[in-house]
């Protein structure tokens, strides 16, 4: 369940940002319903009459008419993933093949290509692909290749990466911070196998 109050204390006294710190709910939530309170008046709108922060329930509280999201802010979210030192250790190092082995992995990439890159002028093969989320230095239409998966990913090719793909924890989250992804699906799926690392 939001806690309301500490939604409205962090709308009006946002925490400083910290790269070690995963943003609670309450504080996307606020987040969000400040971008949109901001997004209003920057377009000439009328925050009073949209209901908007401190005019609307959410931040205004009793009295004040219903706030609606049309998305969860959570979702809406641009989300930074944990460091990768946080992923860097041997068992996030550990790439688990498939049972049909590499050509497997190979054809589970060629399938993330179809499925998320169909119309681009140079789809990339499923080994070349699957070399782009392996590689240590992304620039140019490699980039551009894997930052696009990443915008599109739904969830269940999340999970089927390492299962399916033959990469990494490491690999994975090595590419969401070479193509600087923000999608707050993808980093909140990725920041569930962060460890701390020891002192």
């Amino acid at each position: 369940m939001l806690d309301f109050n500490q939604v409205r204390a962090f709308y009006f006294d946002p925490p400083p940002h910290d790269p070690e710190r995963i943003p609670s709910r309450e504080e996307l939530t606020a987040r969000y319903e400040r971008e949109r309170f901001e997004a209003c008046v920057l377009r000439g709108g009328d925050p009073e009459a949209e209901a908007l922060g401190p005019h609307g329930f959410l931040i205004g509280g009793d009295g004040k008419p219903l706030t609606v999201h049309h998305t969860l802010p959570e979702v809406q979210a641009k989300l930074r993933p944990l460091p990768l030192t946080w992923f860097d250790n041997p068992r996030r190092h550990t790439r688990t093949l498939p049972p049909g082995g590499i050509e497997e992995a190979h054809l589970f990439f060629r399938s993330l290509s179809h499925a998320y890159l169909a119309g681009h002028r140079d789809r990339p093969s499923g080994p070349r692909l699957r070399r782009h989320f392996q590689s240590s230095e992304l620039s140019g239409l490699p980039l551009s290749l894997v930052w696009h998966v990443l915008a599109c990913v739904r969830g269940f090719d999340l999970n089927r990466l390492l299962a399916y793909g033959g990469i990494s924890l490491y690999e994975f989250a090595r590419a969401i911070h070479l193509t600087e992804t923000r999608r707050a699906s993808v980093t909140r799926w990725i920041n569930q196998f962060a460890i701390r690392p020891t002192e």
